[in-house]
């Protein structure tokens, strides 16, 4: 039994040590020292939810070194008795004995796991009296029961002290951080061309005001930076770095745009120059494609410098749609003007490709010793004249070129090359 009783006090006493280890490093924070004026700090007047908090927090603390000095004097109350033990049940005290032993032994265990520590009498208010009901009311209580008390206490008084500790720590910089967040928000609205947005204005005269408030309320100036200013400063900065990636993509287009205007002047330049030409060159004109007028590529670069001065306007969303359909006419002129290219220039490849391909025939021709055919000279003559005369029909120019071609490949010049050379050595002795 003495064993338990042993163990019993000895793990008491290890409670009452670390319990009076913490609370004296509580008391020893600078923090804890400036919020109740002690150790050479002047008290701190302290204002708004820090003084709510606080002034609980402080009146805990005193009650956390009363209850610890109960406690204390319950467990050496019990060691005193232990004290006393040997007397009765040292070595091998007669059996006499054993009752008185037990007696101690059981007052020792009551002081440490019975109601036997005294609160101080609390006051009961008159609305909360009966008529034989005191003015004060006396509590009982078990060391164990105290200690719960005690712990909850600490928990809530030391989490206040330390969330005061740490807003005078980090205040002034998270300040200063949300001060040079207001003035890159600032530029970078005045970037967009926004103007001084008032959420920031009305941010950083709060900024101003909290500083002067550290000191006396670090909590309130704590919860008023966390839970308004900084989702005001973090939702700001979305919206504008949203407006930014916005007008990024409008520049981008932008420039897309005036590539496309670039792209569709030169075509349709290139197409004017073709539609002359085959006009000039060709005699069908059936088939040609008129390529746009001066008139329409003015009017899209014009509309496209209208949708760039509503730009600067800030008419952002109305660019957008705009720009999204100058884009879909600008590509639908390009579509037409490529097609009135190809189109116009057919007939001039044609043209040139008729040319090349009677030189290869000739060419042909005269390896094969048939250049002096009369046919063959006659359609060759024929042919020449049309593809470098203007206007020239391509179909009778293609027409002849074919006939050239076939009376070349399938010898339809005479009875046979002996007899057409014959022919054409008699001719040249004429």
């Amino acid at each position: 039994m003495t064993v338990d009783i042993d163990q019993l006090l000895a793990d008491w006493k290890n409670k009452v040590k670390v319990a009076s280890h913490n609370l004296l490093e509580l008391e020893e924070l600078p923090t804890y020292q400036r919020l109740c004026g002690s150790f050479g700090f002047p008290k701190t007047d302290l204002t708004g939810i820090t003084a709510v908090q606080v002034t609980p927090a402080l009146t805990a603390i005193n009650d956390l070194f009363q209850y610890l000095d109960l406690l204390a004097q319950t467990v050496d109350k019990a060691a005193q008795l232990r004290q006393q033990l040997p007397r009765f049940l040292g070595g091998k005290q007669k059996i006499g004995f054993l009752a008185a032993g037990e007696q101690k032994i059981d007052e020792i265990r009551q002081l440490l796991t019975g109601a036997s520590i005294h609160l101080p009498a609390v006051q009961t208010p008159l609305a909360q009296r009966g008529l034989l009901t005191g003015a004060e009311k006396a509590k009982v209580i078990t060391p164990t029961q105290l200690l719960e008390v005690m712990t909850h206490a600490f928990s809530i008084a030391k989490d206040t002290i330390l969330s005061v500790d740490s807003a005078w720590t980090n205040l002034d910089s998270m300040l200063v951080n949300a001060e040079a967040q207001i003035i890159s928000l600032q530029q970078l609205a005045a970037s967009l061309n926004q103007s001084a947005l008032s959420e920031l204005v009305q941010a950083n005269a709060e900024i101003a005001s909290l500083s002067d408030r550290i000191e006396q309320d670090p909590l309130g100036v704590s919860q008023e930076l966390e839970q308004q200013i900084q989702p005001l400063l973090a939702q700001l900065q979305s919206a504008l770095q949203q407006k930014a990636k916005q007008q990024a993509q409008i520049k981008e287009k932008f420039a897309i745009a005036h590539n496309l205007l670039q792209q569709l002047k030169e075509i349709n330049t290139k197409s004017v120059t073709t539609f002359a030409e085959c006009q000039e060159k060709v005699l069908d004109h059936s088939m040609l494609k008129t390529p746009l007028t001066q008139i329409q590529i003015d009017a899209l670069s014009q509309w496209l410098t209208k949708l760039e001065t509503k730009l600067t306007e800030g008419l952002v969303n109305p660019v957008m749609v705009g720009l999204e359909n100058w884009t879909i006419k600008a590509k639908e002129y390009i579509e037409s003007v490529e097609q009135a290219y190809t189109v116009n220039n057919a007939p001039l490849e044609t043209r040139r490709e008729l040319r090349g391909r009677l030189e290869a025939l000739k060419a042909k021709a005269l390896a094969r010793g048939l250049i002096e055919d009369v046919t063959l000279a006659e359609l060759a003559e024929q042919a020449k004249q049309l593809l470098y005369t203007q206007p020239t029909p391509i179909d009778k120019a293609t027409e002849l070129v074919s006939r050239y071609e076939k009376r070349l490949n399938n010898g339809e010049w005479g009875v046979g090359s002996r007899e057409w050379g014959a022919g054409s050595r008699g001719q040249g002795e004429k």
